[in-house]
């Protein structure tokens, strides 16, 4: 995941907004779908098991993709990254009042701590103020990616058991039905640099197909509340991937939010040094 908003940068470069979604959803169904048969129990005739594809194919990838690379169109990349550490206190909120998960106080504040860091390394400075309204939506979009994703990782958690690469390659199979349109549009004019192609393929081999297989089985074996710190730490690469591949600086409030970051990531850990659902 902290590659994908670099990558999406990278695509945006040649492609729209629309292109840009469109083809994460279908070049990352193309990918997952033979890995299904491959390495899952393929796509069962289930009316239960595509019922829930459905919900996860919006939820987890329709929604979230679109509000995300909308967001990117006029937002930094670190700033994107900062709002979506939002996702782990969504996720405690959700799972405490849905999946009645008892959270320890040292983690909630670790938790606020490297949220701290986040809102420090995001600049707000930069996008509060007199020029803040250009960003209002944007910013809202990325609010509403975030809370898909985060209630996302509850339905995974309470839904029926199922074979997770066999339920991820449905509900990407689904979503990529709202991106063929889109992503045809792209043989249409000339033919892009293969900058943009690469962030293009980037973001859906490695930060759709691959992450979100590996996300859906730490959350169905872990529970989602034992991913919450560790996003936090993909938002510090996120940063030093901006700066390697995008040219962004290495400004000093990045240097202070690191420190705040690893102290939350420190205080969210528990007494074995391992992270834990609670």
């Amino acid at each position: 995941m902290s590659l994908s908003f670099v990558f999406v940068k990278i695509s945006l470069e040649g492609f729209t907004l629309e292109q840009a979604a469109g083809g994460r959803l279908v070049i990352g169904a193309v990918f997952l779908l033979p890995i299904t048969y491959l390495l899952g129990d393929g796509l069962p005739l289930k009316l239960w098991f595509w019922k829930w594809a459905a919900i996860l194919g919006m939820v987890n990838f329709v929604l979230p993709i679109g509000f995300t690379t909308y967001g990117l169109l006029s937002l930094p990349s670190n700033v994107v990254g900062a709002m979506f550490a939002l996702i782990p206190l969504i996720t405690i909120g959700l799972s405490t009042v849905i999946l009645k998960i008892k959270v320890s106080r040292q983690k909630v504040i670790g938790l606020a701590i490297g949220l701290t860091g986040l809102l420090v390394i995001s600049e707000p400075h930069r996008w509060i103020g007199a020029t803040g309204g250009d960003s209002a939506l944007p910013m809202l979009a990325i609010f509403a990616a975030a809370a898909c994703l985060a209630t996302a990782a509850i339905l995974i958690r309470v839904m029926p058991k199922a074979n997770p690469i066999s339920l991820i390659g449905a509900s990407s199979l689904i979503a990529s039905v709202f991106g063929i349109w889109p992503f045809l549009s792209v043989f249409e004019g000339e033919f892009t640099s293969m900058r943009p192609w690469l962030g293009l393929l980037g973001v859906s081999i490695l930060s759709t197909a691959i992450a979100y297989c590996i996300r859906f089985f730490l959350i169905r074996r872990k529970g989602p509340v034992f991913l919450a710190p560790n996003a936090y730490f993909s938002i510090i690469l996120t940063n030093i991937f901006g700066v390697l591949l995008l040219g962004d600086a290495i400004t000093t409030s990045m240097k202070i939010a690191f420190v705040l970051i690893f102290a939350g990531l420190y205080l969210a850990r528990d007494r074995s040094g391992y992270m834990k659902q609670a």
